[in-house]
């Protein structure tokens, strides 16, 4: 049975959620993730009085924090919280199947509420390698 982005792709038309499609490119280019996103490193966020911050939801919360506008980000802090963040150092993403796929979750989610989307996270992309099986044999030029 095909599924509704499948089914999209096999007629050419456009898929309008992003995450799948971004996984399947992944998938099929080998990628991997070492974290979730680019919070701490390529992206942070910014508070109201220049506090920076790994990002937009950690804005305010010193569990995040990584320097400030004025003096610029802490390499200190933002090293620590890279190495505290990547999967090899998280339990029990090192040794998860996913961990390169997933990245370990989103920090603040798995810091404020622990784990609890594991499964759910694991099921979807059990799923998108699937999904991204079947393309591949049924329209082998999408990925290109």
């Amino acid at each position: 049975m095909r599924t509704i982005i499948e089914q999209h792709v096999i007629s050419g038309k456009r898929f309008p959620f992003l995450n799948m499609v971004n996984a399947l490119k992944e998938i099929a280019k080998g990628t991997h993730r070492p974290y979730p996103c680019g919070a701490g490193a390529g992206y942070m966020g910014v508070s109201a009085d220049g506090a920076l911050s790994a990002c937009h939801r950690f804005v305010n919360e010193p569990a995040g924090h990584m320097g400030d506008l004025v003096n610029g980000i802490n390499p200190t802090l933002q090293n620590g919280w890279l190495s505290s963040r990547h999967v090899h150092q998280q339990e029990p993403c090192h040794q998860c199947w996913a961990r390169y796929l997933c990245g370990g979750g989103c920090h603040h989610e798995v810091l404020e509420k622990g784990r609890t989307a594991c499964d759910y996270i694991r099921g979807w992309l059990h799923y998108t390698m699937q999904a991204h099986e079947r393309i591949s044999r049924l329209v082998p030029d999408w990925y290109r």
